[in-house]
């Protein structure tokens, strides 16, 4: 926590760069799954995560988290490419 009471993750400069917003997450909100929900019925979810962890790896000074971080976009970028998510309910349908 900072000396405002607001809790900054671990190695947050306080500097953002331009366009960066906080990543909407699962447990966020009073309708948890909304945005989530849109993202895979859009078929965009992958590439939205592929995005947020490439730009933390554009700013990732320790070689090996980098490194870490753009495996997982080119991994995301190939279940993009080749997968669909399928709710578990409406693969009998």
């Amino acid at each position: 926590m900072n000396a405002a009471g607001i809790y900054m993750p671990t190695g947050f400069t306080g500097i953002l760069t331009p366009g960066w917003r906080k990543p909407k997450m699962v447990r966020d909100g009073d309708e948890p799954y909304r945005e989530l929900e849109a993202l895979v019925r859009s078929g965009d979810y992958f590439v939205t995560m592929a995005t947020e962890l490439d730009s933390f790896s554009r700013e990732a000074s320790d070689y090996d988290v980098k490194v870490g971080l753009e495996n997982l976009v080119s991994d995301l970028i190939h279940l993009q490419d080749n997968y669909t998510i399928i709710k578990k309910n409406e693969q009998a349908e």
